[in-house]
């Protein structure tokens, strides 16, 4: 069999980068389609915010119950369901017959998203040896790139055969279901990555310590700046780009090279964790984040757009580095921990966006994105006091 010639660790971290690839092309859709959406229910800025908002709180909030009960039951099922789920719903959305079914099948197909992320991040950590922010980095490039490419695959299904054909958007996750069932995740120490690692509950073998809860805040507060100044792009940016008379193809276009630039941050960052402390490296990316998009929005079109894709490199790049972080606070509940940076601060910045959206409205998407940098300003110091915190936790 494959899997018996493949080390397990490459084996795994493969086949989770895969699922991840697939998975995370379908709450792209809906980026994807804001402009037209947008445009045919004559939506505001608010409007729109509510929807990526309702996909974030659903794909991301939800997260620390799906790492808790994958921790507990099992990775498998959750990864495998999960794309079913979310392939299934987000395919209808360019269907749907009014703006109140659209947000119904936002949360229902995000659920399924929601469920893949945690046991996906714990194959990263249990598999990536002393690398554990490389795998995490590997697996977090393969969501990227499906996130990238999959509003651009949306469009294009609905520009070349009709948007009543848009649910073969479908097609590619019910493969990768098949053959996850068919082929799931091994365990390199003889039992099936499905069953779980201990007995006793997942929550119950959490320990709580004043330093381990301030040392996760901080990475907390870097991962909850990356989002919302994400979910602000992905929310915004298709609106600001169609007001300057870019069609919708080459925004998904745009999109995609946003995230794969960001994939490669990821990468970087990774590779560079070994070298530089990490709370260095997201002290740099947010100083750079800061001035490029600043002028995003002083530069002539090619330029503002250049600008935009190399923030996604700096933003994303501090992903893997928060979840390796998440990871040795909390060794024992890999799928909890990896659910609280990537699912509940992205969950809280999906109820973040929807207040911005109304701000938005009011004082326009230029002000309101840099209102949003406050918050990499916020990141940058509270890094400094990582450290120390971090000292004080390791001596207990």
């Amino acid at each position: 069999m494959i899997r018996e010639k493949i080390k397990p660790s490459i084996y795994n971290i493969s086949l989770s980068t895969i699922g991840h690839f697939v998975v995370d092309l379908y709450p792209a859709f809906i980026i994807g389609i804001i402009p037209l959406i947008a445009d045919k229910y004559n939506l505001s800025i608010f409007q729109v915010s509510i929807m990526t908002a309702i996909s974030q709180i659903s794909n991301s909030i939800t997260q620390p119950l799906f790492g808790y009960l994958s921790d507990k039951h099992g990775l498998k099922y959750y990864m495998t369901y999960g794309i079913l789920v979310a392939a299934i719903f987000l395919s209808l959305i360019a269907t749907a017959p009014n703006y109140f079914i659209i947000l119904i099948l936002l949360f229902l197909g995000n659920l399924g998203v929601a469920a893949f992320h945690p046991p996906s991040a714990a194959i990263g950590a249990e598999y990536g040896g002393k690398k554990k922010g490389l795998g995490n980095s590997v697996i977090s490039l393969g969501g990227s790139a499906g996130y990238s490419v999959g509003s651009l695959f949306f469009i294009s299904i609905i520009d070349k055969i009709g948007i009543k054909f848009s649910p073969l958007a479908m097609i590619p996750g019910i493969i990768m279901v098949i053959l996850l069932l068919k082929i799931s995740p091994t365990n390199n120490k003889k039992r099936d990555i499905d069953i779980n690692t201990s007995k006793k509950p997942a929550y119950g073998r959490f320990k709580f310590h004043k330093f381990k809860i301030i040392h996760f805040f901080l990475v907390w507060i870097a991962a909850f700046s990356r989002d919302v100044l994400w979910t602000g792009f992905l929310t915004f940016m298709p609106l600001y780009f169609t007001h300057l008379k870019i069609n919708i193809i080459n925004i998904s276009i745009i999109l995609l090279f946003f995230g794969i630039t960001g994939g490669i941050g990821g990468v970087f960052s990774s590779y560079f964790a070994d070298k530089i402390k990490r709370n260095i490296l997201i002290q740099i990316a947010y100083l750079a984040i800061i001035p490029s998009t600043f002028f995003i929005f002083r530069t002539n079109t090619a330029v503002s757009i250049s600008l935009f894709i190399l923030t996604g490199f700096f933003l994303f790049s501090t992903m893997p580095i928060c979840i390796s972080l998440s990871h040795e606070i909390f060794p024992g509940n890999l799928s909890l921990a990896s659910s609280l940076v990537i699912g509940l601060s992205a969950g809280c910045a999906g109820i973040a966006i929807m207040f911005l959206g109304k701000l938005a409205d009011k004082i326009g998407i230029e002000k309101t994105i840099y209102i949003i940098l406050i918050l990499p300003f916020i990141a940058i110091i509270a890094m400094f006091f990582m450290p120390y915190v971090e000292r004080k936790r390791t001596q207990r």
